[in-house]
């Protein structure tokens, strides 16, 4: 990536890899029949969306009949969720206080469908309250969803905790990977999950294109469900877009080491990323305009979160510094790109109770592959700079 166009905004997406350019281009000039087809052009694109599938869920450790394509974690969220609450008796959805804007969204529908919906609160750094744990899966919960990684403030849930829990009680669980996933490869067949949700772009692969792993039970219980397709492992009826599946499948199988995970922690894998993050932070934080918030060890490897705030703590606007660093060829964000362009307080620092006067004020730094070491050091002297400048304009 140019040295003078410093991205560091993967948790919004990141650049396709070279590798992952190249097959999409191939399979879209080569390969381009309809895998429904029974034809020899249609057999070879039915040949690599199989291949591709399969290549995914070995990676993952999951059976091919688990992988689900979707148009991105969106659509996953959304079809965990309300498909499922269409085929059981109405209860209780519990998802975290943190989750991902699309989740908040389909919660809304199932209130106004009939759910009760439950909001299971996070401690100062955004993660969980096990002290809730009882209240929270105590009937009649039927259904939970909690974000694995938090994309704003970082912070890791303990998922196979609380999936075993939720195992015991017989309550269906689901997950939004979309985070985690680029830091490591997971593997499906030891987590206690019933469906879990993640997107192709947040590792280097190509937009529209997403996936959805689904344990047996729930498979079974879904195809019930006519009002969704659950054609050739995709949810939807229409004809498979064979590029862009090809694609993910080649971003997964970049990924090369795996995310431990065991009861109530998620261990990533030490590289590149998770390095040239650390040493940022370490420029950082001697920053007196810069006050760091989330967890401290239980996070995504590659985030980092700030409130912006001049020395005597007058606020700065995230979205302000944003802009400010976009002129000088540093891009990140002041939070979630699914809700970067409204206006008022975060949600995400209102639940973890950041003060009110600074709550439009987090920046959130995400880092990727592409990122250097003297990267790293630019990055610092400008955010440095311009909140310098800011500084001034606040006196």
């Amino acid at each position: 990536m140019n040295n003078n166009n410093l991205y560091l905004d993967a948790s919004a997406t990141t650049p396709p890899h070279i590798d992952v350019i190249n097959k999409l281009k191939y399979v879209q000039s080569e390969c381009w029949g309809n895998p429904s087809s029974i034809h020899k052009v249609g057999v070879i694109a039915s040949e690599i969306l199989e291949r591709s599938r399969l290549s995914i869920a070995n990676k993952l450790k999951a059976s091919s009949d688990d992988i689900f394509f979707t148009s991105g974690a969106t659509e996953s969220n959304y079809f965990s969720l309300k498909a499922v609450s269409n085929t059981i008796d109405k209860g209780r959805l519990v998802i975290s206080s943190v989750e991902h804007p699309s989740i908040n969204l389909i919660a809304n529908q199932m209130l106004n469908d009939g759910w009760d919906i439950r909001y299971w609160p996070v401690d100062r750094y955004g993660i969980i309250n096990l002290d809730f744990l009882e209240e929270m899966l105590s009937p009649p919960t039927k259904l939970v969803s909690i974000i694995w990684g938090q994309s704003e403030i970082g912070s890791i849930q303990p998922i196979n905790l609380i999936g075993m829990e939720c195992k015991r009680r017989k309550i269906l669980f689901h997950t939004d990977a979309t985070q985690v996933l680029p830091s490591g490869l997971i593997d499906w067949s030891k987590l206690n999950v019933d469906m879990l949700s993640a997107s192709a772009h947040k590792l280097q692969g190509p937009k529209g294109i997403g996936l959805l792993i689904l344990r047996r039970g729930v498979r079974d219980l879904l195809q019930n469900d006519l009002s969704y397709g659950f054609k050739n492992g995709s949810i939807r009826s229409g004809t498979e877009s064979v590029p862009l599946i090809a694609g993910f499948s080649t971003a997964i199988d970049l990924l090369k080491e795996y995310i431990e995970v065991n009861a109530n922690q998620t261990l990533f894998p030490e590289n590149n990323v998770s390095n040239m993050t650390s040493l940022l932070k370490k420029n950082l934080v001697k920053n007196k305009q810069l006050t760091f918030i989330g967890p401290r060890k239980e996070r995504l490897p590659n985030n980092l979160s700030f409130l912006c705030h001049t020395k005597s703590m007058i606020p700065i606007k995230g979205r302000e510094i944003v802009r400010l660093l976009s002129q000088h060829g540093v891009y990140v964000s002041s939070g979630s790109a699914c809700s970067s362009s409204s206006q008022g307080p975060n949600p995400i620092l209102v639940a973890i109770n950041v003060d009110k006067p600074l709550q439009e004020s987090g920046l959130r730094i995400s880092i990727g592959p592409w990122i250097t070491h003297d990267d790293i050091n630019s990055v610092s002297n400008i955010i440095c700079e311009s909140l310098q400048s800011l500084e001034f304009k606040k006196q």
